[in-house]
């Protein structure tokens, strides 16, 4: 998508927004860590206002990316890595 072409239908009718989506009452984002069921702790989120949104007017297919390298830092020491899975 960000190179303006989608991905699912291979338009090129792709619009992109900052902060696009509607995440709560404030421009910023709050980013959460992964919280485990059953946690009783106090979890601090990390805000950004990098947060991109891109969309195919044609299909309807949506992306929406982190461009704040302190989010992606934050992301990255709090999210669970999602494990590589063979397709057979």
């Amino acid at each position: 998508m960000r190179s303006g072409t989608c991905p699912k239908c291979r338009t090129n009718h792709v619009h992109a927004a900052r902060n696009g989506l509607g995440l709560g009452g404030a421009a910023r984002v709050g980013l959460r860590p992964h919280i485990d069921p059953g946690f009783r702790g106090i979890a601090s989120p990390h805000n950004t206002e990098d947060l991109w949104t891109f969309a195919c007017t044609n299909c309807g297919y949506t992306e929406t990316y982190v461009l704040d390298p302190e989010a992606l830092d934050f992301i990255r020491r709090t999210w669970p890595p999602v494990p590589i899975t063979q397709i057979t």
